[in-house]
Formats: structure tokens, sequence, C-alpha cells
């Protein structure tokens, strides 16, 4: 649909126009036009308790008649207190004190001025640099886009990016060394060991990462030992290890926070999006007794802040989220239905030659294509088979997202992110499937007959 020539909205893509949703329920969107979606995504990995959830809603219009605003320099209030306790209390243990903000930039930008801080009063202030790896994702600011591995949306604003070093990502389908799991040496894992003995140990401030990627590389899982091996040589030169959880936290995969899988502890955690599961705009960097008593012994200065930190409005929806994902066991299910969403998808992988792996954890799983499974050769990236994928079961009635192209290390590569809310039913995650496998089938058939000419 063409852009509407009386529409004030600047759109992300000013050639079209987006459908117009008028109300969503559990998975299910539906639009102005009468047509309904199977929302796969989640919006883009936000939902968690499904859409249209009314005591949410109803119980955000009571909160608002008492105290819709205030400064978060000057005043706290109940439910910051209370979502504050309630995010710490499913962190990892070493977790102490949750700053909130609005949103998975937000969080990262405040977690690498918290990063910066904490060795201000640490007496180290030539601590500065942030690592970080290739084909991560952590936020569309200038700073958080810099130290994200996301070539193409970098690209624009290279002449405004602050220096961040990028290492290695764990990523065994296409081992960035040219190795294979079995007899790899973790050498992704030590590509971070030399970035920081390049830029100078005593320079390095924090280590990002994400313990299960996002869209970047859609669903990756790093394998056995790589976390372990990234928190000792974190500890042997004392950077701080950041696990940016804004996508795969908060119950996605399985576990209060994807880290938790590993049993290691970060110094300092983002979360966003499931957090206020697309009630509000909502996330927080959760900092570690580490941080807090560096801080505390510095005199307690935090130099930073949003106008809309903290905000009671957004708490009071977290809370209300969380609650909810307590009482129905959200917490869990995601676990369960995650593990019937893989098995399914392993077994549409037994019926598309074009799938080279699945991957992923919980409710949150990414398919990455290739022209050739044999020898992992990706489509090339000018036929955009992913994103024929996606329209493809756009117009089934299913919403999935086309990973970031170029997923071979930028030279040609499709893959999908798959991240519905909690709630998704069997049948409706079967419906998912059936669809996919059609989709899936309908790109093949438009793309193999034009590589084959």
């Amino acid at each position: 649909m063409m852009q509407n020539p009386d529409s004030a909205v600047f759109y992300r893509n000013l050639a079209n126009r987006p459908p117009t949703i008028l109300r969503g329920e559990g998975v299910w969107l539906h639009d102005s036009d009468g047509r309904r979606y199977l929302d796969a995504v989640g919006g883009a990995a936000v939902v968690a308790i499904g859409h249209g959830v009314a005591e949410i809603t109803e119980d955000l219009a009571r909160q608002a008649a008492e105290i819709p605003y205030v400064y978060g320099a000057s005043f706290t209030h109940r439910w910051q207190e209370e979502l504050a306790s309630r995010l710490i209390g499913k962190a990892p243990p070493n977790m102490r004190a949750a700053y909130i903000v609005s949103g998975g930039s937000e969080a990262n930008e405040t977690a690498i001025k918290m990063a910066r801080q904490y060795f201000l009063h640490e007496g180290q202030p030539q601590r500065h640099k942030i690592l970080s790896r290739r084909q991560g994702y952590h936020g569309i600011t200038i700073a958080t886009l810099s130290i994200s591995g996301r070539t193409s949306w970098r690209q624009p604003f290279d002449p405004y990016l602050i220096h961040s070093r990028h290492v290695a990502p764990p990523y065994c389908y296409r081992c960035p060394f040219g190795k294979e799991p079995a007899g790899c040496g973790m050498a992704c894992a030590d590509d971070l060991e030399t970035a920081i003995l390049l830029e100078g140990p005593e320079t390095v401030a924090a280590f990002f990462m994400e313990p299960v990627s996002g869209t970047s590389l859609a669903a990756n899982v790093p394998p056995e030992g790589y976390l372990e091996r990234v928190r000792e040589i974190c500890d042997r030169y004392g950077v701080l290890l950041v696990a940016d959880e804004v996508l795969c936290g908060y119950g996605r995969t399985g576990a209060p926070f994807a880290i938790m899988h590993s049993g290691v502890e970060a110094d300092l955690l983002t979360c966003g999006k499931a957090v206020g599961s697309g009630y509000t705009p909502l996330a927080a960097v959760l900092a570690s007794d580490r941080v807090v008593d560096a801080f505390r012994r510095g005199g307690g200065e935090f130099t930073h802040g949003f106008t809309y930190s903290g905000h009671p409005l957004s708490c009071h929806v977290g809370v209300k989220v969380f609650d909810y994902m307590e009482r129905h066991d959200l917490w869990e299910r995601a676990a369960a239905t995650g593990d019937l969403l893989h098995a399914r998808l392993a077994d549409l992988a037994g019926r598309h030659a074009c799938i080279g792996e699945v991957r992923g954890r919980g409710m949150l799983a990414g398919i990455e294509f290739v022209a050739d499974r044999a020898s992992k050769r990706p489509f090339p990236t000018s036929v955009r088979f992913a994103e024929r994928v996606v329209a493809a079961a756009r117009r089934r009635g299913v919403l999935l997202l086309a990973g970031t192209p170029g997923v071979n290390h930028g030279r040609d590569g499709d893959q999908i992110q798959i991240s519905p809310p909690y709630v998704m039913s069997e049948a409706e995650l079967d419906l998912l499937v059936e669809t996919l496998d059609a989709a899936i089938g309908e790109a093949v058939e438009e793309v193999i007959p034009a590589l084959t000419r």
C-alpha cells in the first residue's frame, strides 16, 4: 500500500504505510481491513503475556488517576520500589539493584555509563573502552550502535560512532575460525582475551554480550563452556561482564534470565521487551553487589538519568506483568512450549533441505537457510530468501521476522526469528509451523529455478 499523503506520521519506510491494527487478543492481532495475524514474533520478542490482557489495561487506568508522573531525581514511588524488588528476586543471586528506564537502548546506554563510572569510583579512570561481539546488537543510540556488530545498521552513521573493538561471536554453525566444535579449543572466547591485550587491559572497562543472540544472529546459542571461559577472561583482566538480555531475558529462553542456564554471573545485566510485555515502554539495568558497592564507596553518585527513568505508570505495568507471569506459570510455560516449538522446527528441517540450522532456546528460535546444506553455501543476499519466507507467511496470516541479512559473516545468508508470546497454545504452535512449512515451500519454488538457470 502506498504512503497516505494525508498521514503526518514519519514511518520507518515512507514508501509504504503499514496496516492499521485495531486490537489484539492473546497471540492474535486484528487490523482495520478485517484480517487477523498470528503474532509468532511477539512484535519484536516483546510480548510475553499475550495481547489484550484486560486486567493490565484496566488496572493501569486506575493507577493513572493516582500519580501519573514524578521526576526520578527528586522522588521515588511504590511501583519503582516494587518492580526493582521483583526484578532482583528473579535475577542471578549476585544482583542487588535495578535502574529502571524506558527501553533496551536506554538500558544499554545506562550500562555503558555505569561501567565507566564504576571504574572512576574504583580509581581507574584509564578504563573506558567497551568490547563487544561481531553480529551482536545492543541498541540504536550512537553509543549503543557503536558497540553493536550489526554492520548494515552501523554503516550510515559510521562518521559518528565511537571506537569499539568487536570480537568473534560463538557462531559454531559458521565458525569464524573454520573449526569444528569438538576441537575448536573455544577460539571465539579466546578472541576476547586477544582483543583485551591488543587494546591494553588497563584501558578496557567492559565486555557486552548477548547470552543468546537476538535478530542479528537469530537465536544463536553459545557452545557449552563459552560463558564460563568469558567470565574467567574478564576476571583475569578486571573487566566487567555485561549480559544484554533485552531480547533473550525475562523467561524467553525458559529461565528467568538466559545467562542462568550456564550458572555464570554477570556484573551488569540489561533487560527489557518482555518486562513490560508491550503494555508500556520499560527496561532495566540490574547491577551486581560488586558494582553497587563501588558506587557506595565512591559516595553513591551516578551521573546519568532520563526524564522518564522509573516512570510510575510504566513501573506499575511492570509489576502487574510480573505478577501475571507468576500466577499463570509463564516462566515455566515458556520452557515447556519452547520444547514443543523446537521439536516441530526440527521436524520441519527434515522436510526442507534449505534449512541449514534450527537453533535457540525456549520461546526464541532461529532458522538459517542455505542453498546447499552439505556445504552450508548460503543463498545470495540478492534473492532475499528470508524476506520471501516472511512475506509468504504474512500472506497466510502469520507474522515472522527476517533476521539481519549477510549472516554468513557479511557474505550473503538468510535467517528468520520466531519469538511468540509465552501463552501460545499447542494448536496455535502447529498452525505456525504448518504455515512456515508452506511459506518455505513457496520461497523455494520462486528462488531455486532462478538460481539453476
